[in-house]
């Protein structure tokens, strides 16, 4: 356990101690992400909104463009976290509805999901979370929304990772 707190905080002042340009480039990493899964999103559903860019995808986005290598470099967790827990959410809202008990049920049984498949990604329990409290938009796609928005913002996020990757910017994202 020290071990894990002590590369946790040599990771977090790692952070801190980086240049100027250092901190900046995942910033704009992740504005670019932002506006083109949204930008895809709406040009493919003509959705907007939660409908079209999930909040869980900036989580995603900031564990991307600031987490490890390590991390980031795992696509198992991210799609089938985010997958797996939208379905798991969505048949929650339809078994129970939109209710304290399927908010609830939805998370942890996305958890539960994401144990067993060994995909466990934080985001993913908001993914679930939001398509128990996303509202009508949410509700009316049913099932779609593990296609659009979740698949499809998920792709587009990670297809913008690795192309600032692959222009590396003078720094490993």
């Amino acid at each position: 356990m020290k071990r894990l707190i002590n590369a946790g905080l040599s990771y977090v002042e790692s952070l801190i101690t980086c240049s100027l340009e250092e901190q900046l480039i995942p910033a704009i990493g992740a504005a670019v992400s932002i506006f083109i899964v949204y930008f895809v999103s709406y040009s493919v559903t003509g959705l907007s909104g939660a409908s079209a860019i999930l909040p869980s995808m900036g989580a995603l986005i900031v564990l991307l463009f600031s987490a490890s290598s390590d991390i980031a470099l795992r696509p198992w967790p991210i799609f089938a976290g985010n997958l797996l827990s939208a379905t798991v959410g969505v048949f929650c809202y339809q078994w129970l509805g939109d209710s304290f008990l399927g908010a609830s049920c939805a998370v942890a049984f996305s958890l539960f999901a994401m144990l067993v498949f060994r995909c466990v990604h934080a985001p993913g329990g908001a993914t679930a979370l939001a398509a128990v409290v996303g509202g009508d938009v949410i509700h009316q796609l049913g099932f779609y929304y593990v296609v659009v928005p979740t698949l499809l913002n998920c792709l587009t996020i990670y297809a913008v990772f690795i192309l600032f990757r692959y222009l590396d910017f003078k720094r490993r994202l």
